[in-house]
């Protein structure tokens, strides 16, 4: 009896729990929620460990994992050999495209990675290869076949390990990638005149070979469908060469990320971006030939930004005190279409952290808001509120500064609130008929009562005050971001 019960009974058992009633095509993304890989393997595709782990958990999770081909197609040989792992995943997968990231710590753990990847060259849809040995190109040449359903391609050497060591060959996969959208390149050494890819949306390049502003404008001339590029050119900034007669136009191109050298190599000067809605540029943009310390200034040809849309915004990211001055020094940048505006902390980082707030001279912030006429939003994080908000208030001949301005928001963690400063601001743009219709200002802790009591002064002269404890958001408005290094 207890033979014929027990198996039914535990039978029963693994049904009851609320998941195994869940439907299979839920249950199926349960794997997709582990974030965190192990430690030993699965470095790339942390859902791989779960993953298998589920396929011992009972014979019902079992069978339906193993029915779903679409788990089964990341290979992962990071750390170690896998060839195992491999084989089943391959079986498991079908004929479905394959994901296939690798990272040879030794000569040994290449070999399993390229008998699998060479066999399934035509089932690769994106390919991931990062590298610390020396003579990569040998590893690169030995894909020699098409690939023809491959959407994304990474690769990435050992920066310690000189580009001239490790070439992107101009025949891998023999120049048939028809669905390549987007293409990662670190620290290889390319002129990229030998390639050919018109489906490209993504492409971000890393070098510290020099490369001609000619070899890349040819190269974007044939990638019509590019909406992302960024580079970094890991060399010494060189004097920007002349604007070409003729500039390359990048009809889709949404989003442009340069490092410092990439701005100031005068590639800018050749594009013209009629869709960009957003830049972020490092560099020291002055207008002059060389910045003040000597190295070239960035520069970006006014005709490099005739069509530019509307720009909503600027954020200024510094790793020195902010000086507000900076602002007037983006030329031929033009800072009339400017209507949101953010000043301090980096919006990636907790705007209450670091040793104290960020120090501005009134005539730095009068300097730059003098040329921003038409910002309507303004936003400061971590700052000294007390020279912006005085500047912002005090009439300079029979005239306020930022005109346009009606909703002021300020986080006060690194920084500190100047609260008379900003009422007497409130009270001089009210009289002179500029009012602020909305004062928001967020707290990173509990504040005490009478400072509270002194911000509802604010009342008075603005129509909607808001004070609350918040962080800073991790990202801001589109727009176009400086940094300056």
């Amino acid at each position: 009896m207890e033979a014929k019960v027990l198996p039914n009974f535990r039978l029963l058992e693994s049904i009851m729990p609320p998941i195994n009633r869940l439907p299979k095509d839920i249950f199926v993304l349960t794997p997709h929620f582990f974030t965190q890989p192990r430690e030993d393997s699965y470095i790339y595709f942390p859902m791989n460990g779960p993953l298998a782990t589920m396929t011992h958990v009972c014979r019902l999770w079992r069978n339906i994992l193993f029915s779903i081909p679409s788990l089964w197609t990341q290979l992962d040989f990071a750390m170690s050999t896998n060839s195992q792992q491999a084989k089943k995943f391959l079986r498991r997968s079908g004929n479905l495209p394959l994901d296939i990231h690798q990272f040879p710590e030794i000569p040994e753990h290449i070999e399993p990675f390229l008998s699998t990847t060479l066999r399934n060259q035509s089932r690769l849809r994106r390919l991931n290869i990062a590298s610390s040995l020396r003579r990569f190109e040998r590893l690169l040449k030995r894909f020699s076949g098409p690939a023809p359903v491959l959407e994304s391609l990474y690769i990435t050497n050992d920066p310690n390990i000189t580009d001239e060591d490790v070439e992107f060959p101009s025949t891998i996969f023999v120049g048939r990638l028809p669905k390549l959208t987007s293409l990662t390149l670190h620290y290889l050494h390319t002129d990229l005149r030998g390639f050919n890819f018109p489906s490209l949306t993504r492409f971000t390049f890393t070098t510290g070979t020099k490369i001609a502003a000619r070899n890349l404008t040819s190269f974007f001339e044939r990638c019509p469908l590019l909406e992302f590029i960024e580079f970094q050119l890991d060399y010494m900034p060189e004097p920007p060469i002349a604007p070409p007669r003729k500039r390359v136009p990048l009809a889709a191109l949404k989003e442009l990320r340069f490092d410092q050298t990439a701005s100031t190599s005068g590639l800018l000067d050749h594009l013209i971006l009629p869709k960009c809605a957003e830049m972020v540029l490092k560099g020291q943009f002055t207008g002059e030939v060389l910045n003040q310390y000597g190295s070239p200034a960035a520069r970006i040809h006014p005709s490099s930004i005739d069509h530019f849309p509307v720009m909503r915004g600027i954020e200024l990211g510094t790793r020195r005190n902010f000086h507000a001055e900076f602002f007037t020094s983006f030329s031929p940048i033009s800072a009339t279409g400017i209507r949101e505006l953010w000043v301090g902390r980096d919006t990636e980082s907790d705007f209450g952290g670091g040793p104290g707030p960020w120090k501005q001279t009134s005539a730095g912030v009068h300097g730059a808001f003098d040329a921003l006429t038409k910002v309507e939003d303004l936003t400061v994080v971590g700052c000294e509120t007390g020279p912006i908000v005085a500047t912002l208030g005090a009439a300079m001949d029979g005239r306020i500064l930022l005109p346009e301005l009606r909703r002021l928001t300020i986080y006060v963690g690194r920084g500190d609130l100047d609260v008379p400063a900003l009422v007497r601001c409130a009270r001089t743009r009210k009289e002179h008929s500029r009012p602020l219709g909305e004062v928001t200002i967020v707290f990173k802790e509990l504040v005490t009562t009478d400072l509270i009591r002194e911000v509802e002064l604010l009342r008075e002269f603005v129509m909607e005050v808001d004070h609350h404890v918040g962080v800073a958001p991790t990202s801001i408005w589109g727009g176009v971001r400086f940094y300056d290094w």
